[in-house]
Order: C-alpha cells, then structure tokens, then sequence
C-alpha cells in the first residue's frame, strides 16, 4: 500500500512537472506570434455552459422526484412484500438522485447568473443569457419547493425552503441507522479528497492560469486558501463536543 502511494505521489509530480512545462512552452510560443490569452472571451461561454448545465440539470431534479412520488404511491398501494420493497427502494434512491440534481442546479444557476450579470455590467453585452440566467433562477426556486414537498411526502419530515444547518442534521437524524452510516462515511471520504486532492489542485491550475494570462491571480489563491482553512478549523467544535 505505501508502494502504492509513493508511486501515485511521483506520478502525479512528473505529471504536474510536464504539464508546467508544457504550459511555459505554450505562452511562450503564444507571445512570439503576440497571442495574448483574453480571458474576457471566455466569458460568455463559461456563462452559457453554466446555463445549459443549469436546465439539463433543472429537468434532471423534476424528473427524478417525479419519480420518487411515483413510487411512494405504489409502495403505499402494494400489498406484496417483494414489490414492497423494490418501491421503497426506488422511491428513496430517486429522491436522493433528484436531491443530488438540486443542488447541481443551485452551483450552476447561481454561477451563471452572476458571470452574466458581470457580462452585462461590465462588459455590456449579452443581455439575453442573464435573462434566461433569471429565468433559470425562477425554475431553481420552483424545483426548491418541489423538493421540499417530495421529502415531505416521501420522509415524512417538514424541510423548511430555506434550511439552517440545524435543520438538515434533524433531517439526517430521520435517516435509518444504515443511511446514517453511509452519508457520514461519504462525508468523511469528501471531506478528505477535498482537503488532500481538490483544493492542493485548485492551486496548481491557479499557477497554470498565472503562468497563462501573466497575471497573479490573486484573489483566486485567497479565496481558495480561506475555504482550505475554513474546513479544517471548522473541525474545532466537534473536537471540542466530544473531547472535553
């Protein structure tokens, strides 16, 4: 196992050794022909791919709860156990499925209304995909109670549209002690690849995208470094709960 990681380690320094390599060779022969990355071009098509993954994932979220409710009737209509349990089964897996596709659609729909507010503050174009952006804004609210109502209808429990954390880990105290279980294990397993492989990554494409533009990007390190300290010192108050 330790063979295992160090070689994973060398790898992804050799990796990061020629992908650096190949970045320096790219502005380089970028600026001998006076190609200078604009990233203002860029923007209207992070702006629309935003929108389009806000809709695709939008339809997703109705699709999936649409389903769970579909499912819920016939487990309460079922009188055979094996069915039974194939609709509790499914009904639950779509609600997560669609829960899952929610919150994809919030980080899309909330990405692409402010890029294209900028585009139309600042850049003084492109009008109509902040119109659509606010248009996705509305359906993101729709699909909010939607979801809402569904794990009423499905949980059994009032989720308020607008949640505290104390409200969602009484939602995660409703859970079975299995689903209790796995969603602390996934939670664990996010935390730490976020922690030790997401966030160290974010640094290096910040460096690449320096090294491209030619300027420090700043306020991209800052922001990623304060949500870097942010997880781990909001650790502190469980270990402060529970070794007292």
């Amino acid at each position: 196992m330790k063979k295992k990681r160090g070689l994973l380690f060398l790898a992804a320094v050799v990796l990061g050794a020629f992908l650096g390599m190949f970045i320096g060779m790219f502005k380089a022969r970028a600026e001998s022909h006076g190609i200078i990355l604009d990233v203002k071009v860029l923007i209207p098509w992070i702006s629309a791919i935003c929108l389009l993954l806000g809709f695709i994932s939008v339809l997703l979220t109705f699709n999936f709860l649409k389903k769970s409710r579909k499912f819920h009737s016939l487990y309460q209509e079922e009188m055979d156990d094996e069915l039974n349990e194939t609709y509790y089964v499914q009904m639950y897996r779509n609600l997560e499925f669609g829960s899952i596709a929610f919150n994809i659609t919030s980080v899309a729909t909330l990405l692409s209304l402010f890029i294209s507010l900028n585009e139309v503050i600042i850049l003084n174009t492109n009008h109509q995909t902040f119109s659509l952006s606010f248009l996705l804004f509305v359906v993101f609210l729709v699909a909010q109670k939607s979801l809402s109502k569904t794990i009423a209808i499905v949980r059994q429990f009032d989720l308020a549209l607008f949640s505290t954390p104390k409200d969602v880990l009484n939602y995660i105290n409703s859970y079975d002690e299995g689903e209790r279980k796995a969603n602390l294990e996934q939670s664990f397993r996010i935390l730490f690849q976020l922690n030790q492989y997401v966030l160290p990554g974010l640094y290096i494409l910040i460096v690449l995208f320096s090294l491209l533009t030619g300027e420090i990007q700043l306020l991209a390190f800052l922001l990623v470094g304060a949500i870097h300290i942010y997880i781990n010192v909001m650790q502190l108050p469980m270990v402060k709960r529970y070794f007292k």
